[in-house]
């Protein structure tokens, strides 16, 4: 069974010769740059240069030969840049950067990056991990009419200047790799919604929006919708006759209880999300893969009946994201993208033993009937131990072979 059909199999709630695995497939499966260099040591592989493929989340460009090493069954189609320039990551280490993205060093060793109107809008700290937005460019709007006057903002909220590589020439290389290899390919679109609002009107703010200022916060979710739907026709003209599988993010979860309640979820923000798919689905046939981080499981229903076929990173340490319990409520309808090892304890500070029991458990829950792609619960960041990496996928195709 060749890498695309292992993941089809899967997705089809059927069970292939062994779990797919996903590494850097997405943009929430990678691996931090400062980490990527040390991996490729551990995995015996020579040193190479490091591209930073999400600015804000700091990761790398996974290269073809860690994805060998390790018989990852999946490739991502990102947003890329046309050039790419040299620079330095908060270690000192050499790697290369979107020749458009250019930050400015601070007197207190901070980055920075403006707008066009001299506005910071994204900021690391001294030291820091990564690009944080700061700008929120609605903060001070109180009225319908007044949202209009951002429509760039909310057109570009998913597809940065910098990085600058059109639909159309993305399009090409999905064709090509559908065309030349066996993977399985996941195209990066986005469509954030929720968490959009929050960042362009403040995270605070959007959520007391939803109480207080409610038909101001059903305009902005709807110019947003809008907005997307505009771009996901490009999209499915382009990349996405190409792509298996279409990746969409709009985080809903803290890690001990959603960010909204049911009811207000079901109200307010549901409606929107399910306009997007529904548009989504009329248009392609690729597969829908949404991330969510956190405590989600009360939205899990809505998900299945918006259309959407696999849920990812399935945050195994947060409240109610119990593995077993959620294969059996939700498993055939459902395929579980992520759940890998936990990775705010066991993965960066356990021994390999802890590691190896850690997989095999999720292994248990998720693989039987199919419906499971492995992958890291998100990004590996920096300072996990490269072995502990290694030990997570070795343990996974060496465990997760289906019997038969």
């Amino acid at each position: 069974m060749n890498h695309r059909e292992r993941v089809l199999t899967a997705l089809r709630h059927q069970e292939p010769d062994r779990i797919p695995i996903d590494f850097a497939g997405t943009v929430d499966s990678s691996i931090s740059a400062l980490g990527y260099q040390e991996l490729r040591r551990n995995l015996g592989l020579s040193p190479s240069t490091t591209h930073v493929a999400d600015i804000c989340q700091q990761t790398a460009v996974v290269e073809k030969d860690v994805r060998q090493k390790l018989d990852v069954d999946v490739e991502a189609v990102f947003n890329e840049p046309n050039e790419w320039r040299e620079g330095s990551l908060t270690d000192g280490s050499p790697a290369m950067f979107p020749a458009k993205f250019q930050p400015q060093l601070q007197k207190d060793g901070s980055q920075v990056v403006l707008n066009e109107a001299g506005e910071v809008v994204l900021k690391m700290p001294d030291k820091g991990y990564y690009f944080d937005p700061v700008h929120s460019p609605l903060a001070k709007e109180a009225k319908i009419g007044d949202i209009s006057r951002y429509k760039e903002d909310i057109e570009n909220y998913d597809k940065p200047s910098y990085l600058d590589k059109s639909y159309e020439e993305l399009a090409k290389k999905a064709k090509e790799l559908r065309d030349n290899t066996d993977y399985f390919l996941v195209g990066l679109f986005g469509g954030h919604i929720f968490q959009a609002s929050q960042s362009l009107r403040g995270w605070e703010l959007f959520l007391m929006d939803l109480i207080e200022n409610p038909k101001f916060a059903e305009a902005l979710l709807d110019q947003l919708a809008e907005a997307n739907i505009r771009r996901f026709e490009q999209y499915a003209k382009t990349i996405g006759q190409y792509v298996h599988m279409i990746h969409f993010e709009d985080d809903l979860g803290m890690q001990d209880r959603p960010l909204l309640s049911p009811s207000l979820y079901h109200k307010m923000i549901k409606p929107y999300q399910k306009k997007l798919f529904s548009f989504v689905k009329s248009r392609c046939e690729a597969f829908i893969l949404f991330h969510t981080d956190g405590a989600i499981a009360p939205f899990i229903p809505d998900f299945i009946e918006m259309g959407i076929d696999a849920l990812n990173p399935v945050q195994v340490s947060a409240e109610g994201m119990d593995t077993k319990k959620l294969k059996k409520e939700f498993g055939q309808d459902l395929t579980f993208w992520g759940a890998g090892c936990d990775s705010q304890a066991v993965l960066p500070f356990g021994t390999i033993r802890e590691i190896e029991d850690e997989v095999k458990k999720r292994i248990d829950d998720l693989a039987p009937g199919g419906g499971f792609v492995f992958s890291p619960i998100h990004n590996v960041q920096a300072g996990v131990p490269p072995g502990n990496i290694s030990a997570m996928f070795r343990t996974a195709l060496e465990y997760g072979v289906y019997a038969g």
